[in-house]
């Protein structure tokens, strides 16, 4: 079952809804894994587990990271009490609430959502029911090349789709599945669960996305009643990273730019035709 969008959400035009249908149901490509080493500091399941940065496998490190400022919900079913509903906020058991270690809260609204994942507290999740539908346009402060995903227990999928701020879907569709991941080298014990469980990692490049060369900052994450319920952590590697400008960003011209070479161009055109007459 896919999850359900409230009437109230607009996609854009009709034809947009449409082909956002399309690429949802029919454009899903296997996933290639693109690993890395989370190196953190603390290792109490219970505590703060914090980010230092990450390892790929060429033995390239990066420590500037973009953080999720912004939520829509898209859909997400309703809380109720007990384990209903979807996305919720979880922290670990020794946390109380704050900025740098996030919170725990059922039924999140939009300014709530992006608050665990706004910070480097490996052990500040988005935690979701074993049934949960959710679909949620999740937007960062900064453009990525990459998302660095972490999920606890290892055992769920997750559907990522790159957007513009429009939530217009652009790509490819893709679902990942962390029984496939590698071990991060931490647990975590958060309040929603009763022990400690293994916590996974993937990297997400733009190229696997089918978005390459442009300047992503917003993405769709979706969990269907058949995910099992992801329990995930999200953080980008920025893509303006030690100076890097995006090639998109770079090949096209400002409009003045672009006037002043149209202009130049005719001038150009005008004096041959001049010469030649």
């Amino acid at each position: 079952m896919k999850p359900k969008i409230p009437k109230s959400i607009q996609f854009g035009a009709i034809s947009s809804s449409l082909a956002a249908a399309t690429l949802l149901t029919v454009n899903v490509t296997p996933a290639q894994a693109f690993s890395f080493t989370t190196n953190k500091t603390g290792s109490d399941p219970k505590g703060l587990i914090e980010l230092n940065s990450i390892q790929l496998d060429d033995g390239t490190v990066i420590d500037d990271f973009s953080f999720i400022n912004e939520a829509r919900i898209v859909s997400n079913d309703e809380y109720s009490g007990g384990n209903t509903g979807a996305a919720s906020a979880d922290i670990g058991d020794n946390l109380t609430s704050s900025p740098d270690t996030g919170m725990k809260k059922e039924n999140l609204s939009e300014n709530e959502l992006h608050v665990n994942l706004n910070n480097l507290n490996l052990n500040s999740i988005i935690d979701t029911e074993d049934n949960g539908n959710f679909a949620m346009d999740l937007f960062f402060d900064k453009a990525v090349d990459n998302l660095l995903v972490w999920e606890r227990g290892m055992n769920s999928k997750l559907g990522v789709q790159a957007i513009d701020r429009e939530g217009n879907l652009l790509g490819r569709y893709l679902e990942v599945n962390s029984k496939n991941w590698d071990y991060a080298g931490y647990n975590i014990d958060t309040q929603e669960i009763g022990s400690a469980q293994r916590v996974g990692a993937r990297g997400i490049s733009m190229a696997e996305l089918g978005v390459e060369d442009k300047y992503i900052t917003g993405f769709r994450f979706i969990s269907e009643s058949s995910f099992n319920g992801p329990d995930w952590k999200i953080l980008g590697t920025d893509v303006t990273r030690g100076g890097k400008v995006p090639l998109e960003t770079e090949s096209v011209p400002e409009p003045g730019t672009m006037a002043g070479l149209l202009a130049v161009g005719g001038l150009l055109v005008a004096s041959r035709r001049r010469r030649r007459s």
